[in-house]
C-alpha cells in the first residue's frame, strides 16, 4: 500500500523518508490500538523483551498479568490483537513460526504507550535498559 505525502497537512506518510516510525499516526488509530486492555498488556510485555518471542510465551505472560486462562488469552492474541497490531506495523508477526516482536514505535505512539503504562502502573522498560534507583 503506497501513500504519498499529504500536502494538505504536511504529515509524514509511509513513503516519506521523514516519517517518524510505523504508519500509526492518527490519534484515532492510536486510541483504537491502545483501547483494549489485553492489547495494551501484550504491548507492555513485548516492549520489555529485547526481541521476538513465541506467541505462546506472550500469551502466558499476558494471562499472568490479567489472571486469565492462558488458552483464552492465546486465542484472543492470535485471532484479534496480534493481527491488528501487525496490520498497523506496530509488531512484526510470523504466523508460521509463531513469533511476534515489537517494531520500533514512532515517538508519538511510544508517548501514548508510556502514558498508558504509567496510568496503569505498569513497568515499561526494555530489558536492555538499566533500572533506576526508584525501581528498587
Amino acid at each position: 500500500m503506497s501513500q504519498s505525502p499529504d500536502s494538505s497537512n504536511g504529515e509524514p506518510t509511509a513513503n516519506n523518508p521523514a516519517s517518524p516510525g510505523p504508519r500509526v499516526r492518527s490519534l484515532d488509530a492510536i486510541f483504537e490500538l491502545l483501547g483494549p486492555e489485553r492489547r495494551r498488556n501484550a504491548l507492555y510485555v513485548l516492549y520489555r523483551h529485547s526481541g521476538p518471542m513465541a506467541l505462546a510465551d506472550l500469551a502466558e505472560e499476558v494471562a499472568a498479568l490479567e489472571d486469565a486462562p492462558t488458552e483464552r488469552v492465546a486465542a484472543g492474541l492470535h485471532h484479534v490483537h496480534v493481527p491488528k497490531l501487525a496490520e498497523e506495523a506496530v509488531v512484526e508477526y510470523d504466523a508460521d513460526e509463531g513469533l511476534v516482536g515489537l517494531s520500533e514505535p514512532s515517538a508519538r505512539f511510544r508517548a501514548f504507550l508510556e502514558a498508558a503504562a504509567e496510568d496503569e502502573s505498569r513497568r515499561l522498560r526494555r530489558a536492555s535498559e538499566s533500572a533506576t534507583l526508584s525501581e528498587f
